[in-house]
């Protein structure tokens, strides 16, 4: 996995983080899950891969076969990648993550809270760091299960129509209140958010040629803003 230890160090100094004595580095408990007959998968990877938590106190975990269960906001493991067996995390006791695929690509996760949002969410949820360092960046991924046969009486246990699952992703970056604001990988989108440095920040991806085509490119931006 590149640049692990990094990352790792990186993990442990993200200000979500709380410190108390619950954390553990064992991901030998857990609750087991079956699978549905519906069609997609509930997963934000195709693959169980490598990964490891990272508990309260900023402790890697043993490497694991780890998913992220988007649909359910579940950290999920495997013993064997052969096996069917998915055992449920307590991420009660967790506050990120790091998976690594089988094309070496790194997904940083880290665990934010509702009250951390401009617009406050109900819930606590893993968000995926866009590009470490900088934490000004998140992508937030969601699974929808969209059944063609949930209207009136019918449902899909009654028809040879599947549900789907669908995903959807967002975007959003820190304010200068510390706040996660959504928004669009894209200039005007970012201009509209930080309007109060507009002009500055038209120079600055004037000036260096910036193009916004994802998440990732929001960073050295988001981080400009912030540092004005």
């Amino acid at each position: 996995m590149k640049n692990i230890f990094l990352l790792f160090t990186f993990l442990i100094t993200l200000t979500s983080f709380s410190q108390n004595n619950r954390g553990g580095n064992s991901l030998s408990d857990g609750f087991k899950i079956t699978s549905g007959t519906m069609k997609g998968h509930p997963y934000l990877l195709t693959d169980f891969v490598n990964g490891y938590a990272v508990d309260l106190n900023g402790n890697l975990t043993e490497q694991k076969l780890l998913n992220y269960d988007i649909y359910a906001n579940n950290l999920t493991f495997k013993k064997v990648n052969a096996t069917e067996d998915i055992m449920v995390v307590s991420t009660d006791t967790y506050s990120g993550f790091i998976l690594s695929d089988a094309n070496k690509n790194d997904y940083l996760f880290t665990k934010i809270e509702g009250s951390e949002f401009a617009k406050p969410k109900k819930t606590t949820k893993f968000y995926q760091i866009a590009k470490a360092p900088s934490k000004n960046v998140i992508i937030e991924s969601v699974k929808f299960l969209k059944d063609p046969n949930a209207s009136g009486w019918s449902s899909s246990s009654l028809s040879t129509k599947r549900a789907e699952f669908e995903l959807k992703t967002y975007t959003y970056v820190q304010n200068k209140n510390g706040l996660f604001v959504k928004v669009k990988p894209s200039k005007s989108s970012i201009l509209k958010v930080f309007k109060d440095k507009k002009k500055e920040i038209t120079a600055f991806i004037s000036e260096r040629g910036l193009t916004i085509e994802n998440a990732q490119d929001l960073v050295p931006i988001v981080d400009y803003y912030l540092s004005l």
